[in-house]
């Protein structure tokens, strides 16, 4: 999603709405839950490669290189 996106989906709720994270993907799920929630602790940007390890894991190699180009990361964590 590109931060335009994401500002124009945020743009029609109440603006102050807190907001959270959560994710149903199974590498992510504790037993016995249905759903992992998340919060949204730091926003920021870095020069990046988007790449795959080798048992396909997404992965990030940070920092500036003629392949690299600038994300905007939401850092997340489960407290909130």
């Amino acid at each position: 999603m590109k931060v335009r996106e994401l500002q124009e989906h945020l743009s029609k709720l109440n603006q102050d709405l807190d907001v959270l994270c959560y994710s149903e993907h199974d590498s992510l799920i504790p037993d016995g839950q249905l759903f992992r929630l998340l919060n949204i602790e730091a926003i920021s940007t870095t020069d990046s490669e988007r790449v795959r390890l080798d048992d396909g894991t997404p992965y990030l190699k940070i920092g500036k290189s003629p392949s690299s180009v600038v994300l905007a990361l939401l850092e997340v964590g489960p407290n909130f």
